[in-house]
């Protein structure tokens, strides 16, 4: 008999735990769950919270907010494979300033083994004028006062060098893009790893950082630059958007 998974409202309604397996296509050549798709998972069971709130996008949207992501931060511990059972856990804290902060978790469903934990930090917006809402003018404001400890850095502006080698550019496509217009947040981590060399791709990854700059769409360009600090363990990455020449993204990835 297949197993039932779950996903339910805890803590009064300011967090979502979810139950679910790792299949063969979320993972990559290790059998490991891919950077985008952890991001995806946070991005859409943030979504789910709200929904089982009774607060969907659509909704949101026709009252005139819509939530967007600036900046995120992981710890990897290690990451899940391919038929592992985890357990995910998405929580809504205090809010930063203007901005809204998330804290994520993902334990090994059997033994309770803490894998990955990230933070982010979002912004609400007026939909169509991309204005932002402050968050005590967001009705739908989860009062938490949370402040969970987490191994990752805390979410913040990369410092990107100057002297950057260029990695190559790709073409922003149809199927990159979301329900927003654009291309989705969880997709930009795959630009700061796809264009490594082979030897950087094989690298035991943990901590990354990424901040979303400015927002890029179906046909334009992504021009993918790094710097390669071997002292620190550390590459540090920024997206341009060619048709404009401004910054798209910034990533920092840490290795072992």
């Amino acid at each position: 008999m297949n197993k039932i998974y779950t996903t339910k409202l805890e803590e009064n309604g300011i967090s979502i735990k979810a139950e679910t397996k790792l299949l063969f296509g979320q993972c990559g050549p290790d059998k490991r769950l891919h950077f985008t798709e952890l991001m995806q998972y946070c991005a859409d069971y943030l979504m789910e919270l709200y929904t089982l709130r009774g607060q969907n996008r659509d909704y949101l949207s026709e009252k005139g907010y819509a939530q967007m992501v600036s900046r995120s931060s992981f710890h990897i511990n290690k990451l899940p494979k391919e038929n592992d059972e985890i357990i995910i856990t998405v929580r809504e804290e205090k809010p930063e300033g203007v901005q809204l902060m998330r804290y994520y978790d993902f334990k090994d469903a059997e033994s309770g083994e803490l894998l990955v934990s990230g933070k982010s930090l979002w912004v609400i917006v007026n939909p169509e004028s991309r204005a932002v809402v402050m968050p005590a003018n967001f009705e739908f404001l989860a009062q938490s006062s949370s402040q969970t400890p987490a191994e990752c850095a805390k979410p913040s502006r990369i410092k990107i060098p100057e002297e950057l080698k260029n990695l190559g550019e790709q073409k922003i496509l149809y199927s990159m893009i979301d329900g927003n217009g654009h291309l989705t947040n969880a997709k930009y981590i795959n630009f700061a790893i796809d264009f490594l060399p082979d030897e950087y791709q094989k690298k035991t990854f943990t901590d990354f950082r990424i901040n979303f700059c400015k927002e890029i769409r179906k046909g334009d360009i992504m021009q993918v630059r790094a710097y390669f600090d071997d002292q620190s363990n550390k590459i540090l990455v920024e997206g341009k958007i060619a048709s404009s020449g401004e910054r798209s993204f910034e990533c920092e990835l840490v290795y072992r």
